[in-house]
Protein backbone atom coordinates (compact mmCIF):
# COMPACT_ATOMS: atom_id res chain seq x y z
CA UNK A 1 0.00 0.00 0.00
CA UNK A 2 0.83 3.69 -0.93
CA UNK A 3 2.03 5.97 1.74
CA UNK A 4 0.45 8.88 2.32
CA UNK A 5 1.61 12.05 3.25
CA UNK A 6 0.16 14.76 5.45
CA UNK A 7 -0.74 16.90 2.47
CA UNK A 8 -2.34 14.03 0.51
CA UNK A 9 -5.12 13.94 3.63
CA UNK A 10 -8.29 15.48 3.06
CA UNK A 11 -8.47 19.49 3.92
CA UNK A 12 -11.07 18.76 6.68
CA UNK A 13 -8.91 15.79 8.33
CA UNK A 14 -6.16 17.68 7.30
CA UNK A 15 -7.08 21.00 9.40
CA UNK A 16 -8.58 18.46 12.08
CA UNK A 17 -4.88 17.43 12.44
CA UNK A 18 -3.17 20.30 12.52
CA UNK A 19 -5.29 21.74 15.33
CA UNK A 20 -4.09 18.73 17.24
CA UNK A 21 -0.57 19.43 17.26
CA UNK A 22 1.53 21.91 19.80
CA UNK A 23 2.22 25.09 18.64
CA UNK A 24 6.08 24.16 18.30
CA UNK A 25 5.66 21.28 16.14
CA UNK A 26 3.31 23.39 14.34
CA UNK A 27 6.22 25.84 13.94
CA UNK A 28 8.57 23.16 12.71
CA UNK A 29 5.88 21.94 10.24
CA UNK A 30 5.20 25.26 8.56
CA UNK A 31 8.86 24.73 6.98
CA UNK A 32 8.33 22.07 5.43
CA UNK A 33 6.71 23.44 2.03
CA UNK A 34 5.01 26.22 0.63
CA UNK A 35 1.76 23.81 0.80
CA UNK A 36 1.89 22.96 4.20
CA UNK A 37 3.12 26.78 5.07
CA UNK A 38 -0.09 28.27 3.62
CA UNK A 39 -2.19 26.03 6.35
CA UNK A 40 0.16 26.26 9.22
CA UNK A 41 0.40 30.24 9.58
CA UNK A 42 -2.91 30.74 9.76
CA UNK A 43 -3.16 28.76 13.05
CA UNK A 44 0.29 30.04 14.38
CA UNK A 45 -0.40 33.59 13.84
CA UNK A 46 -4.34 33.40 15.33
CA UNK A 47 -3.32 34.34 18.75
CA UNK A 48 -0.24 35.99 19.58
CA UNK A 49 1.73 36.89 22.49
CA UNK A 50 4.48 39.27 22.07
CA UNK A 51 6.95 41.13 24.76
CA UNK A 52 9.17 44.00 25.20
CA UNK A 53 13.20 43.25 25.69
CA UNK A 54 15.80 45.26 27.16
CA UNK A 55 19.05 43.51 25.66
CA UNK A 56 17.94 42.39 22.69
CA UNK A 57 15.27 42.99 19.74
CA UNK A 58 11.81 42.87 21.32
CA UNK A 59 9.44 40.59 20.38
CA UNK A 60 7.08 43.02 19.34
CA UNK A 61 9.36 44.28 16.75
CA UNK A 62 10.00 40.98 15.36
CA UNK A 63 6.42 40.97 14.88
CA UNK A 64 5.61 44.06 13.55
CA UNK A 65 9.02 43.34 11.08
CA UNK A 66 7.59 39.90 10.03
CA UNK A 67 3.89 41.72 9.03
CA UNK A 68 6.05 44.87 7.12
CA UNK A 69 7.93 42.16 5.49
CA UNK A 70 5.13 40.04 4.60
CA UNK A 71 1.38 42.16 5.11
CA UNK A 72 -0.15 38.80 4.03
CA UNK A 73 0.16 37.93 7.58
CA UNK A 74 -1.87 40.40 9.41
CA UNK A 75 -4.85 38.43 8.10
CA UNK A 76 -4.19 35.40 10.05
CA UNK A 77 -4.35 37.69 13.45
CA UNK A 78 -7.37 37.05 15.70
CA UNK A 79 -5.74 37.62 19.10
CA UNK A 80 -2.73 39.87 20.09
CA UNK A 81 -1.54 39.62 23.72
CA UNK A 82 1.18 42.39 24.58
CA UNK A 83 2.67 41.12 27.72
CA UNK A 84 4.29 42.46 30.78
CA UNK A 85 4.64 44.62 33.94
CA UNK A 86 8.07 45.95 34.42
CA UNK A 87 11.87 43.79 34.13
CA UNK A 88 13.26 42.05 36.40
CA UNK A 89 16.46 43.02 35.04
CA UNK A 90 16.36 46.51 35.62
CA UNK A 91 13.36 47.35 38.44
CA UNK A 92 13.82 51.04 38.28
CA UNK A 93 12.93 51.72 34.74
CA UNK A 94 10.30 54.63 34.62
CA UNK A 95 8.87 52.90 30.92
CA UNK A 96 10.37 50.22 29.07
CA UNK A 97 13.43 51.73 26.67
CA UNK A 98 12.76 52.87 22.86
CA UNK A 99 13.77 50.62 20.65
CA UNK A 100 15.00 51.54 16.64
CA UNK A 101 13.99 49.60 14.09
CA UNK A 102 15.90 48.98 11.04
CA UNK A 103 15.96 51.63 7.97
CA UNK A 104 13.85 48.98 5.54
CA UNK A 105 11.48 48.84 8.01
CA UNK A 106 10.72 52.28 8.86
CA UNK A 107 10.79 53.01 5.06
CA UNK A 108 8.37 50.11 4.50
CA UNK A 109 6.51 51.52 7.94
CA UNK A 110 6.77 55.00 6.77
CA UNK A 111 4.78 54.07 3.45
CA UNK A 112 1.85 52.35 5.34
CA UNK A 113 1.60 55.41 7.75
CA UNK A 114 1.64 57.81 4.84
CA UNK A 115 -0.89 55.97 3.16
CA UNK A 116 -4.00 56.36 5.76
CA UNK A 117 -3.53 60.19 5.72
CA UNK A 118 -3.66 61.21 9.03
CA UNK A 119 -2.92 64.34 9.78
CA UNK A 120 -0.02 62.93 12.27
CA UNK A 121 1.34 61.59 9.65
CA UNK A 122 4.97 63.15 10.07
CA UNK A 123 4.38 62.84 14.37
CA UNK A 124 4.20 59.33 13.80
CA UNK A 125 6.83 58.36 11.12
CA UNK A 126 9.52 60.30 14.11
CA UNK A 127 8.33 58.24 16.76
CA UNK A 128 8.97 55.07 15.00
CA UNK A 129 12.21 56.22 14.14
CA UNK A 130 13.03 56.30 17.71
CA UNK A 131 11.27 53.26 18.51
CA UNK A 132 9.00 54.43 21.13
CA UNK A 133 6.71 51.26 22.62
CA UNK A 134 3.46 53.70 21.71
CA UNK A 135 4.71 54.64 18.33
CA UNK A 136 4.99 50.67 17.53
CA UNK A 137 2.39 49.37 18.90
CA UNK A 138 0.55 52.01 17.36
CA UNK A 139 1.33 50.82 13.86
CA UNK A 140 1.31 47.15 14.57
CA UNK A 141 -2.72 47.89 15.63
CA UNK A 142 -3.04 49.71 11.90
CA UNK A 143 -2.08 46.59 10.02
CA UNK A 144 -4.61 43.94 11.77
CA UNK A 145 -7.84 44.72 10.02
CA UNK A 146 -9.19 41.02 11.61
CA UNK A 147 -8.79 41.63 15.42
CA UNK A 148 -11.29 39.98 18.21
CA UNK A 149 -9.19 40.50 20.84
CA UNK A 150 -6.57 43.16 22.00
CA UNK A 151 -4.82 42.63 25.40
CA UNK A 152 -1.96 45.32 26.64
CA UNK A 153 -0.10 45.18 29.75
CA UNK A 154 1.17 47.82 31.94
CA UNK A 155 4.12 48.66 29.68
CA UNK A 156 2.56 48.65 26.47
CA UNK A 157 -0.06 51.54 27.90
CA UNK A 158 3.07 53.84 29.88
CA UNK A 159 2.33 56.24 27.28
CA UNK A 160 -0.58 56.00 24.46
CA UNK A 161 -0.85 59.37 22.61
CA UNK A 162 -0.08 57.51 19.01
CA UNK A 163 -1.89 54.76 19.55
CA UNK A 164 -5.18 57.05 20.76
CA UNK A 165 -4.53 59.23 17.37
CA UNK A 166 -4.35 56.32 15.50
CA UNK A 167 -8.04 55.04 17.12
CA UNK A 168 -9.58 58.32 16.87
CA UNK A 169 -9.30 58.63 13.10
CA UNK A 170 -10.32 54.92 12.94
CA UNK A 171 -13.50 54.95 14.89
CA UNK A 172 -14.60 58.66 15.85
CA UNK A 173 -14.41 60.37 12.26
CA UNK A 174 -16.26 59.61 9.11
CA UNK A 175 -16.08 56.28 7.46
CA UNK A 176 -13.30 55.74 5.50
CA UNK A 177 -12.16 59.08 5.93
CA UNK A 178 -8.18 57.14 6.86
CA UNK A 179 -7.12 54.02 5.63
CA UNK A 180 -7.45 52.50 8.75
CA UNK A 181 -8.65 49.38 9.85
CA UNK A 182 -12.55 50.26 11.56
CA UNK A 183 -11.70 47.11 13.80
CA UNK A 184 -15.28 45.49 13.08
CA UNK A 185 -14.80 42.77 14.76
CA UNK A 186 -12.71 43.79 17.79
CA UNK A 187 -15.20 43.14 20.82
CA UNK A 188 -12.84 42.14 23.68
CA UNK A 189 -10.62 44.69 25.05
CA UNK A 190 -7.75 44.85 27.75
CA UNK A 191 -6.00 48.42 28.09
CA UNK A 192 -4.36 47.60 31.95
CA UNK A 193 -3.24 50.23 33.91
CA UNK A 194 0.32 51.86 33.20
CA UNK A 195 3.54 50.24 34.63
CA UNK A 196 4.54 51.99 37.92
CA UNK A 197 1.64 54.98 37.79
CA UNK A 198 3.19 56.74 40.56
CA UNK A 199 6.13 57.58 38.19
CA UNK A 200 3.57 59.45 35.35
CA UNK A 201 1.82 62.18 37.18
CA UNK A 202 1.28 64.52 34.58
CA UNK A 203 0.52 61.43 31.71
CA UNK A 204 -3.26 61.63 31.07
CA UNK A 205 -4.46 59.01 28.89
CA UNK A 206 -8.37 59.73 28.90
CA UNK A 207 -8.25 61.07 25.36
CA UNK A 208 -6.72 57.66 24.34
CA UNK A 209 -8.96 55.33 25.36
CA UNK A 210 -12.50 57.36 24.99
CA UNK A 211 -12.42 56.04 20.92
CA UNK A 212 -12.59 52.52 22.79
CA UNK A 213 -16.05 52.95 23.66
CA UNK A 214 -16.82 53.79 19.32
CA UNK A 215 -15.78 49.99 18.69
CA UNK A 216 -18.82 48.91 16.52
CA UNK A 217 -18.60 45.39 18.57
CA UNK A 218 -17.24 45.77 22.03
CA UNK A 219 -18.59 43.48 24.17
CA UNK A 220 -16.04 43.49 27.32
CA UNK A 221 -13.85 46.51 28.16
CA UNK A 222 -11.16 46.47 30.56
CA UNK A 223 -9.38 50.05 31.00
CA UNK A 224 -7.98 52.39 32.97
CA UNK A 225 -8.37 55.71 32.46
CA UNK A 226 -7.06 59.33 34.31
CA UNK A 227 -9.12 61.69 35.34
CA UNK A 228 -9.36 64.44 33.05
CA UNK A 229 -10.13 67.98 34.34
CA UNK A 230 -13.09 68.14 31.80
CA UNK A 231 -14.59 65.05 30.81
CA UNK A 232 -15.04 65.43 26.61
CA UNK A 233 -16.08 62.41 23.97
CA UNK A 234 -13.63 63.09 20.51
CA UNK A 235 -16.65 63.08 18.91
CA UNK A 236 -20.66 62.37 18.66
CA UNK A 237 -21.42 60.82 22.14
CA UNK A 238 -21.18 56.66 21.22
CA UNK A 239 -24.02 54.39 21.99
CA UNK A 240 -22.19 51.05 22.42
CA UNK A 241 -25.33 49.25 23.01
CA UNK A 242 -22.84 45.84 22.32
CA UNK A 243 -21.05 46.52 25.52
CA UNK A 244 -22.39 44.81 28.60
CA UNK A 245 -19.15 44.18 30.51
CA UNK A 246 -17.09 47.20 32.03
CA UNK A 247 -13.85 46.99 34.12
CA UNK A 248 -12.05 50.38 34.98
CA UNK A 249 -9.16 51.76 37.09
CA UNK A 250 -8.62 54.93 38.63
CA UNK A 251 -11.58 56.63 37.39
CA UNK A 252 -13.08 58.84 40.24
CA UNK A 253 -17.27 58.94 41.14
CA UNK A 254 -17.05 62.56 40.04
CA UNK A 255 -16.10 60.84 36.04
CA UNK A 256 -17.23 57.98 35.92
CA UNK A 257 -20.87 59.14 35.69
CA UNK A 258 -20.44 61.02 32.29
CA UNK A 259 -19.08 57.60 30.64
CA UNK A 260 -21.61 55.10 32.55
CA UNK A 261 -24.53 57.33 30.99
CA UNK A 262 -23.68 56.01 27.50
CA UNK A 263 -23.94 52.53 28.19
CA UNK A 264 -27.40 51.80 27.41
CA UNK A 265 -26.37 47.49 27.96
CA UNK A 266 -23.73 47.47 30.06
CA UNK A 267 -24.69 43.96 32.60
CA UNK A 268 -21.65 44.18 35.10
CA UNK A 269 -19.37 46.76 36.27
CA UNK A 270 -16.35 46.41 38.28
CA UNK A 271 -15.37 49.17 39.13
CA UNK A 272 -11.44 49.86 40.74
CA UNK A 273 -12.55 53.21 43.04
CA UNK A 274 -8.42 54.92 43.67
CA UNK A 275 -6.83 57.46 45.01
CA UNK A 276 -3.66 59.01 45.40
CA UNK A 277 -2.23 62.59 46.06
CA UNK A 278 0.45 62.44 43.63
CA UNK A 279 -2.05 61.93 40.69
CA UNK A 280 -5.24 63.61 38.72
CA UNK A 281 -4.73 66.82 41.04
CA UNK A 282 -7.59 68.52 41.29
CA UNK A 283 -9.93 66.41 40.42
CA UNK A 284 -9.15 63.20 42.69
CA UNK A 285 -9.59 63.93 46.13
CA UNK A 286 -9.32 63.12 49.83
CA UNK A 287 -13.36 62.57 49.95
CA UNK A 288 -15.56 59.92 48.52
CA UNK A 289 -18.74 61.42 47.52
CA UNK A 290 -20.66 58.47 48.24
CA UNK A 291 -24.07 60.64 46.69
CA UNK A 292 -22.28 61.29 43.60
CA UNK A 293 -21.04 57.37 43.40
CA UNK A 294 -24.71 56.27 43.85
CA UNK A 295 -26.10 58.79 41.13
CA UNK A 296 -23.71 57.77 38.87
CA UNK A 297 -24.27 54.16 39.27
CA UNK A 298 -28.05 54.78 38.46
CA UNK A 299 -27.17 55.98 35.06
CA UNK A 300 -27.18 51.98 34.99
CA UNK A 301 -29.58 50.63 36.71
CA UNK A 302 -31.98 49.48 34.03
CA UNK A 303 -29.55 46.69 33.36
CA UNK A 304 -26.74 46.42 35.52
CA UNK A 305 -27.49 42.85 37.19
CA UNK A 306 -23.26 42.17 38.89
CA UNK A 307 -21.00 45.13 40.52
CA UNK A 308 -17.95 45.21 42.03
CA UNK A 309 -16.60 47.92 43.29
CA UNK A 310 -12.88 48.25 44.83
CA UNK A 311 -11.21 50.64 46.78
CA UNK A 312 -7.73 51.38 47.30
CA UNK A 313 -5.66 54.36 48.28
CA UNK A 314 -1.97 54.75 47.85
CA UNK A 315 0.86 57.23 49.21
CA UNK A 316 1.95 59.62 47.82
CA UNK A 317 5.37 57.61 46.84
CA UNK A 318 6.77 60.48 45.24
CA UNK A 319 7.99 62.56 48.00
CA UNK A 320 8.45 59.98 50.47
CA UNK A 321 5.19 59.51 52.14
CA UNK A 322 4.34 55.49 52.72
CA UNK A 323 1.60 55.40 55.26
CA UNK A 324 -2.00 55.89 53.48
CA UNK A 325 -3.24 59.17 52.67
CA UNK A 326 -6.26 60.68 54.91
CA UNK A 327 -9.55 59.92 53.60
CA UNK A 328 -12.79 61.21 54.54
CA UNK A 329 -16.51 59.72 53.40
CA UNK A 330 -19.56 61.38 53.00
CA UNK A 331 -22.98 61.14 51.99
CA UNK A 332 -24.55 57.70 51.23
CA UNK A 333 -25.39 55.01 48.77
CA UNK A 334 -29.01 55.20 49.41
CA UNK A 335 -29.95 55.89 46.28
CA UNK A 336 -28.43 52.41 44.81
CA UNK A 337 -31.63 51.03 46.23
CA UNK A 338 -33.39 51.68 42.55
CA UNK A 339 -30.58 49.50 40.70
CA UNK A 340 -33.83 47.14 40.16
CA UNK A 341 -31.86 44.51 37.82
CA UNK A 342 -28.56 43.90 40.83
CA UNK A 343 -28.58 40.54 41.94
CA UNK A 344 -24.75 40.50 42.45
CA UNK A 345 -22.92 43.37 44.76
CA UNK A 346 -19.45 43.19 46.02
CA UNK A 347 -18.29 46.26 47.89
CA UNK A 348 -16.02 47.60 50.28
CA UNK A 349 -17.55 47.62 54.18
CA UNK A 350 -16.80 51.19 54.70
CA UNK A 351 -18.70 52.39 51.67
CA UNK A 352 -22.27 51.26 53.54
CA UNK A 353 -21.47 51.31 57.24
CA UNK A 354 -18.28 53.86 57.78
CA UNK A 355 -14.99 53.76 59.47
CA UNK A 356 -16.72 53.05 62.58
CA UNK A 357 -20.07 52.15 64.34
CA UNK A 358 -22.17 54.87 63.32
CA UNK A 359 -25.88 55.69 62.73
CA UNK A 360 -25.38 54.05 59.03
CA UNK A 361 -27.99 50.84 58.36
CA UNK A 362 -26.39 48.28 55.59
CA UNK A 363 -29.61 47.47 54.15
CA UNK A 364 -30.81 51.13 53.42
CA UNK A 365 -28.74 50.66 49.73
CA UNK A 366 -29.67 47.53 48.73
CA UNK A 367 -32.02 46.89 45.95
CA UNK A 368 -34.80 44.68 46.18
CA UNK A 369 -33.50 42.30 43.62
CA UNK A 370 -30.21 41.56 45.28
CA UNK A 371 -29.16 38.17 45.66
CA UNK A 372 -25.52 38.22 47.03
CA UNK A 373 -23.96 40.83 48.91
CA UNK A 374 -20.09 40.60 49.05
CA UNK A 375 -18.63 42.67 51.89
CA UNK A 376 -14.78 43.55 51.61
CA UNK A 377 -12.51 44.71 54.15
CA UNK A 378 -10.79 47.54 51.52
CA UNK A 379 -9.16 50.67 53.49
CA UNK A 380 -8.69 48.16 56.51
CA UNK A 381 -5.22 49.82 56.51
CA UNK A 382 -6.21 53.12 57.16
CA UNK A 383 -5.67 55.04 60.70
CA UNK A 384 -9.72 56.07 60.39
CA UNK A 385 -10.62 52.27 60.67
CA UNK A 386 -12.09 51.33 63.81
CA UNK A 387 -13.34 48.16 63.21
CA UNK A 388 -12.93 44.20 64.31
CA UNK A 389 -13.92 40.92 63.94
CA UNK A 390 -16.09 41.21 66.95
CA UNK A 391 -17.85 44.59 65.98
CA UNK A 392 -18.38 43.62 62.48
CA UNK A 393 -20.02 40.45 63.65
CA UNK A 394 -21.98 42.49 66.05
CA UNK A 395 -23.09 45.05 63.68
CA UNK A 396 -24.59 43.01 61.13
CA UNK A 397 -26.68 40.31 64.15
CA UNK A 398 -27.82 44.32 65.09
CA UNK A 399 -28.67 44.66 61.04
CA UNK A 400 -30.78 41.28 60.63
CA UNK A 401 -32.43 41.10 63.81
CA UNK A 402 -33.99 44.67 63.56
CA UNK A 403 -37.42 43.52 62.43
CA UNK A 404 -38.46 46.84 61.58
CA UNK A 405 -36.23 47.31 58.66
CA UNK A 406 -36.67 44.03 56.17
CA UNK A 407 -33.97 43.21 53.90
CA UNK A 408 -34.50 42.80 50.13
CA UNK A 409 -36.98 39.71 49.34
CA UNK A 410 -34.27 37.80 46.99
CA UNK A 411 -31.48 37.97 49.68
CA UNK A 412 -29.96 34.83 49.91
CA UNK A 413 -26.55 35.04 51.21
CA UNK A 414 -24.22 37.51 52.50
CA UNK A 415 -20.32 37.21 52.73
CA UNK A 416 -18.63 39.39 55.95
CA UNK A 417 -15.49 40.76 55.47
CA UNK A 418 -14.04 38.52 58.29
CA UNK A 419 -11.25 37.62 59.40
CA UNK A 420 -9.65 40.80 58.98
CA UNK A 421 -5.97 41.00 58.00
CA UNK A 422 -4.77 41.04 61.40
CA UNK A 423 -7.55 39.42 62.95
CA UNK A 424 -8.38 35.41 63.19
CA UNK A 425 -11.96 33.70 63.88
CA UNK A 426 -12.13 31.07 66.43
CA UNK A 427 -14.81 28.53 65.66
CA UNK A 428 -17.29 30.16 68.30
CA UNK A 429 -17.60 33.22 66.21
CA UNK A 430 -18.18 30.97 63.22
CA UNK A 431 -20.79 29.22 65.21
CA UNK A 432 -21.96 32.49 65.74
CA UNK A 433 -22.00 33.79 62.25
CA UNK A 434 -23.68 30.93 60.90
CA UNK A 435 -26.45 30.72 63.82
CA UNK A 436 -26.91 34.70 63.07
CA UNK A 437 -27.59 33.95 59.08
CA UNK A 438 -29.67 30.90 60.19
CA UNK A 439 -32.38 33.24 62.51
CA UNK A 440 -32.42 35.57 59.55
CA UNK A 441 -33.03 32.82 57.00
CA UNK A 442 -30.03 33.15 54.67
CA UNK A 443 -26.53 32.30 54.46
CA UNK A 444 -24.29 34.23 56.38
CA UNK A 445 -20.67 33.19 55.95
CA UNK A 446 -17.17 34.85 56.55
CA UNK A 447 -14.55 35.50 54.14
CA UNK A 448 -11.72 32.89 52.87
CA UNK A 449 -9.30 35.03 50.57
CA UNK A 450 -7.77 37.36 53.32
Amino acid sequence: MASTSLADLPRDLLFNVLDLIPFADLRSLSTVNKHIRALTEPRLYSAVKARWALHHTPPVVLLLRSILDRPELCRHIRALHLEGEGFRENRELKEPPAFPLPAASITKASELILSTGVPHARLWINELQSGTVDAVVATLLATLPNLTSLHLDPNFTVKSRLVGKMLTCALCEPLGQYELPTFRNLNHVTFSPRAKEYRHPDVNNTTDVLPLFYLPKIQFLTLSMDNPTTFAWPAHTPAPSSLTSLEIYRLREARIGSLLSVLGGLKRLHWHWFYSPALDQGVSNAIVELDTVATALNRVRDTLTDLTIEAETQANLLVGDYDPPELEIRGSLNAMAYLGKLRRLCIPWVFLMGFSESSARLRDPLPPSLELLILTGDLDEHDDWEWDDDSIISAMKSELENQALSLPANLRRIILPVPLPCGKLTKEMEEEIKRIGANANLELEWSTWN
